[in-house]
């Protein structure tokens, strides 16, 4: 495989990816505002309060809110919602984009360290 083919392959899965982060996120929103995201928040700031979807069904998805939850990246995914711009510093816009950035950066499949708290 040539550095063409890789660069080819590697956009797909990041395409494929944005794509169904995308779903994830249109979904929580149809069911809850990122105001009440953030309320539901606030009122856990001592849990962590985590997306729970599956790849296959994106279109249900439910908040959690869990003292011991765990963040996973496979099949079902738990993605843990941003609580920085909920709660120590309340700013929607910056809210909405980190909370759009961990569903993208668990749909990739990277490791918890690299998601936004």
């Amino acid at each position: 495989m040539n550095m063409l083919e890789c660069d080819s392959k590697e956009n797909k899965e990041d395409e494929a990816g944005q794509r169904l982060a995308e779903r994830i996120f249109r979904s929580l929103t149809s069911k809850h505002s990122l105001d009440d995201v953030m309320k539901v928040v606030e009122e856990n700031k001592d849990r962590t309060v985590y997306i729970v979807v599956s790849r296959e069904e994106p279109e249900t998805v439910s908040l959690v809110a869990d003292v011991a939850g765990k963040y996973s990246n496979g099949e079902i995914l738990a993605i843990p919602v941003p609580k920085k711009f909920a709660i120590l510093e309340p700013d929607r816009n910056y809210f909405e984009q980190t909370l759009r950035a961990n569903i993208f950066l668990a749909v990739m499949g990277v490791d918890e360290r690299e998601l936004h708290r």
